[in-house]
Order: C-alpha cells, then structure tokens, then sequence
C-alpha cells in the first residue's frame, strides 16, 4: 500500500514537471524554444531579415551574423542553458575569420594598447558597460548574432562577467575565448592598436 502512494505522488510529480517545461517553452521566443514542440523553427527554416544591420558599432554590416549564416556551423554546440561557452585559440580564430561580433572585456587601456582586431571595448569595470552594451542592440546587433568575449586570460575572469551581463541583455550565442588577448598576440593573429576596433 505503501509503494503505490509513492509511485502515484511520483507520478503526478513528473506529470506536472512536464506540464510546466512545455508551459515554459511555449512562452519562449521562436529563437529559443525547445526542438521537441510544434511551434519550433529551426535555424535554417528562421525567416532573415533582407536589411542588413546599421553598421555603427564594427566595420563589417553583418557583426555577429544572424542565426542560420555558416557562422553557426563553425561555432561548437553549446547547451542554451550555459550562459557562454569556453572555447580554444582554433576555434576563436575561426569565429573570428567568419565574422564573429568580438568584445574585449579589459579596461579601455588596455584595449588601446591592443586589442584583436574589429573587436569592440566593453570594460565590465568602467561606469558605462550597460551603456555600450544597449548600444549594441540599438545598433542593430541580433540577439542570436554568435559572440565572442576575452580579456586577459588566466585567471581573469571580466570576460565571464561580460558575457553575463550580455546574456541578461538577451543574448545567447556566446563564447568565451579562455587564452586571452596575449594568447591571441603571441600566436601572431591579427590584433590594432588605439581606441577604435
């Protein structure tokens, strides 16, 4: 008598925990639901946009390319509940070379001194991080445009404090380059120097 409680309360536990997940789910954006429900649109069935992206934040009209671009196939899968993911000095250069948005989280000094190249300056320690970063979506940045952040490297950890403030401000495909900018330089791939990327 005992077990057949526990069995019937275990399974109206599971039955309202699934309940709830597909609730969840269906008040999600498109962009980010679940495969398994009805209403999901895959990246390569997303409807694009035919504007490209006001080019006032990085060189290229299409920072961080849009979901469904070739730049998702070079990113490595990363699971929508991490809020970023690490990745290596091989994948970074690829993200990088494909046009990937790139946002060094050092102090502008640093940044001045070098940084790698279109990469933007988002100093998580200076008073104006929340600005620039509403910047980026007011400059036409989507919120699934594939990011990548770095700072030093090491034990520096501004990168994953910028990457979740940039998830809090709804962005979700984001990286986190773990060797950092002196990595970047010592491997002899392509850094500027100065205020501008």
């Amino acid at each position: 008598m005992k077990y057949k409680r526990i069995f019937v309360e275990a399974c109206i536990l599971v039955a309202a925990a699934t309940l709830g997940g597909i609730g969840a789910n269906f008040l999600r954006p498109e962009s980010r639901k679940v495969a398994w429900t009805s209403g999901f649109l895959s990246a390569e069935s997303r409807p694009r946009s035919t504007e490209p992206p006001p080019d006032t934040l990085h060189p290229s009209t299409d920072a961080g390319k849009p979901a469904g671009s070739d730049i998702l196939s070079l990113a490595p899968p990363k699971d929508p509940g991490l809020v970023f993911l690490e990745i290596s000095g091989d994948v970074a250069l690829r993200l990088h070379q494909a046009g990937a948005l790139c946002i060094d989280a050092r102090r502008s000094g640093a940044y001045e001194q070098g940084h790698i190249r279109n990469a933007l300056n988002i100093p998580v320690w200076e008073h104006d991080a929340e600005i620039r970063i509403a910047a980026i979506a007011g400059g036409g940045i989507r919120h699934d445009a594939v990011i990548m952040v770095y700072c030093s490297g090491g034990e520096c950890e501004d990168a994953a404090l910028l990457a979740a403030k940039l998830a809090q401000a709804g962005y979700y495909n984001i990286y986190l380059y773990k060797d950092g900018f002196a990595a970047w330089a010592n491997n002899g791939w392509p850094v500027a120097e100065g205020k501008e990327p």
